[in-house]
């Protein structure tokens, strides 16, 4: 699982305006991390300005897909991951990016009226945490260990039930041999055991 890019936006529909943005490009070849940093915030822009206020959706393209949230105040932000990224993980982030963006600058990204790139540290911590969505996620954490949890009781349900059928095997071998035990005590002559 991937995670691109974080671009929070003040909502228009014809052009967006881009408030801040991080990005996490090292999985790209370094020649081609320019042309990525600029289709990721094309991309975004796009479907943020192709949304409305008060949506929130993803959408696909080819492997990779992009989040959005508009809030009514026209607050907005677009993240970009693969396709296997969990999207209630990414729903998480942005909530959480746009809590930090908010607690920095507060109104003041309502006079903004040209791209810029209003410094929050905050996104950069979050994208990098949001790497790996087990180790953000709590319930993304916990249903692994659920899952992890459900496979060794599996294996353990099917060592038992080896172990069942090798101790049925054992058991009948024993009860073989109390047979021939008997078997040969009766037929012992003189008879130094007494049969019980």
């Amino acid at each position: 699982v991937q995670l691109f890019s974080v671009s929070i936006f003040k909502w228009d529909q014809n052009k967006p305006i881009v408030l801040s943005s991080v990005f996490e490009l090292s999985n790209f070849n370094i020649f081609t991390r320019g042309s990525a940093k600029e289709v990721l915030q094309w991309v975004s822009s796009q479907v943020v300005s192709h949304s409305k206020p008060g949506d929130r959706h993803a959408v696909l393209h080819k492997e990779h897909m992009c989040h959005v949230i508009v809030k009514h105040d026209q607050l907005a932000i677009a993240v970009c991951t693969d396709e296997e990224y969990p999207q209630r993980v990414a729903q998480s982030l942005m909530l959480k990016c746009l809590d930090g963006f908010c607690n920095v600058h507060g109104d003041k990204w309502k006079q903004v009226t040209q791209n810029t790139d209003l410094p929050t540290p905050q996104l950069s911590a979050l994208l990098t945490k949001y790497q790996d969505p087990e180790q953000a996620d709590d319930v993304t954490r916990i249903n692994k260990d659920l899952g992890e949890t459900k496979e060794i009781l599996i294996k353990s349900i099917d060592q038992l039930l080896e172990r069942g059928e090798k101790l049925d095997d054992l058991m009948d071998n024993a009860e073989d041999l109390s047979y021939q035990s008997r078997a040969f005590m009766k037929s012992a002559e003189g008879g130094c055991c007494i049969l019980i």
